[in-house]
């Protein structure tokens, strides 16, 4: 239920963006605790409360309304990256290009033989295929595909790339074929709708929106509550538990914030050290992608008004470079053809490459000015020492190159256009942050939290989203994040993966 904001809670959660919806809605299910669920930006509701903003629904682009407009840095000196994040319930899956991928067995289990246990593919496996069938992810069928897409799959198939449409499977290997999507009848399916409109009549569980976080209040090593600033008033709520979801870059943000961090960086801030935590807001790990930019012809606004559903993106192409771990591939290859929404200083046709396994290991801090909302950021795109993620990102350029050689995809791309610079050094976010708050065992130095998400040296104070990530997942990030939320939420209710699974 949506209602004010009560002066205590059993469990309170930090952010309603894909992980906090995930476990706010598994643990009010699964237990008697009362849990008040927090976001920053506005509570529109369930879908059919007629609430919604029109762009916020729409599949077909990319809203930028309820964009944060952080301003990060990239691995360029002088150069931003495009990091889109959404202020509102739902997070950024209410305004993503809704691309829904398992990601690969290996991810987990390296996760788990870093010493995080439960975290293996076979024991997550059950919530990750309850996450996506909570997403209603579909795939798009071949006929589906806009001219422009069919070229890209038709070119990856010339260059030697098997045909794929399993991409949502976590055996999927290398090939390319159609996206899995999170869209239903032209809508974004969203975490609020995942996750939260099963669970809003729960007596247990309150949503509040409008509600941003500056503190979590922490003393002798327990957790106590959070300050909540609401209509320009701060509100101290007590909980026996905090859990944070606010997205890679702002629940380490709010970590520091209250005084877990660095004891260096928190003591230059003037900040009261509660624990001295290294690890905190580093280990900023993405998808580092390369583009190739190109006019498109004259005839694609017209092929694309002719068809029902014509959107930017809806094929999907995967590769093992020469650089590849274990796992079945490392790098992706897609197309964005049509309004380029999202982007609209961006030509009508991009093509990217992404390295799904980037080792280069940016930065989260806060600002002279301790603004929880707008940390600063550094990607440190392409600075890992032994030089893997430029590597990796020259061979996903080498590949688009050889597509865009096959007459079927050439026929479509229209005239390149030059960004000046060479695409290595214009390396663009995939906006997928993650492992800003590792998880791993107390013997490692760089870890944040336990393997159930609490944070080293504060009882009852946990993290629960991507940030947690010790390694990034190979694929888009969004139905493992829910993973991570709905798996903390199961193992604090004391109910297994297979129980939360069949609710």
């Amino acid at each position: 239920m949506s209602a004010g904001l009560p002066s205590y809670a059993d469990t309170v959660v930090v952010g309603a963006g894909t992980g906090g919806a995930a476990f706010a809605a598994t643990l009010a299910r699964h237990s008697d605790e009362q849990v008040l669920l927090l976001e920053a930006g506005p509570d529109y509701g369930p879908r059919n409360s007629g609430r919604w903003p029109a762009d916020m629904l729409d599949a077909l682009a990319i809203p930028t309304s309820h964009d944060v407009r952080l301003d990060p840095a990239g691995g360029s000196p002088g150069r931003t990256v495009d990091t889109p994040r959404a202020r509102i319930v739902g997070g950024c899956s209410a305004h993503n290009g809704c691309t829904a991928s398992v990601s690969a067995r290996h991810d987990y289990d390296e996760w788990a033989a870093q010493g995080n246990a439960g975290w293996t593919a076979t024991e997550v496996l059950p919530l990750l295929e309850w996450v996506r069938d909570r997403f209603r992810v579909r795939r798009y069928r071949s006929a589906e595909l806009t001219p422009p897409q069919r070229a890209f799959v038709d070119a990856g198939l010339a260059v030697g790339l098997p045909f794929a449409d399993d991409l949502d499977d976590i055996e999927a290997g290398e090939g390319i074929g159609p996206m899995p999507i999170n869209i239903v009848d032209g809508v974004r399916w969203n975490a609020s709708f995942a996750f939260l409109d099963q669970v809003r009549d729960l007596d247990n569980l309150t949503i509040v929106g409008g509600a941003p976080i500056e503190e979590i209040l922490v003393a002798d090593g327990v957790v106590e509550g959070v300050r909540v600033v609401r209509e320009g008033t701060s509100t101290t709520v007590s909980a026996s538990r905090v859990v944070v979801a606010a997205g890679a870059y702002h629940s380490p943000a709010l970590l520091l914030a209250s005084g877990i961090g660095p004891a260096d960086e928190l003591a230059a801030l003037g900040i009261p050290v509660r624990v001295d935590l290294p690890g905190v807001g580093r280990h900023l790990l993405d998808h580092a992608c390369v583009a190739l930019d190109f006019t498109g012809t004259p005839a694609l606004p017209a092929q694309l008004a002719a068809m029902d559903w014509g959107p930017d993106e809806q094929s999907l192409g995967r590769l093992r470079s020469t650089r590849c771990d274990d796992g079945p591939y490392d790098v992706h290859v897609f197309m964005v053809a049509g309004a380029n929404s999202g982007h609209p200083d961006l030509p009508p046709v991009t093509l990217y490459g992404g390295a799904m396994r980037a080792r280069s290991e940016g930065t989260v801090r806060l600002s002279p000015d301790r603004d929880v909302s707008r940390p600063l950021i550094d990607h440190a795109y392409g600075t890992d020492p032994e030089g893997h993620d430029l590597a990796v990102l020259d061979e996903a350029l080498g590949l688009l190159r050889r597509m865009t050689e096959q007459p079927v995809l050439a026929a479509e791309l229209g005239e390149p256009v030059s960004r000046g610079v060479d695409p290595l050094d214009a390396i663009a976010s995939y906006c997928h942050p993650a492992g800003t708050c590792k998880m791993g065992p107390a013997s490692d130095p760089t870890a944040v939290v336990d393997h159930r998400g609490e944070v080293h040296g504060v009882r009852g104070l946990h993290v629960a989203d991507a940030s947690i990530m010790p390694a990034i997942t190979r694929g888009n990030v969004n139905l493992p994040t829910a993973m991570i939320g709905a798996r903390i939420a199961a193992a604090l209710a004391g109910v297994t993966p297979a129980v939360v699974a069949q609710s």
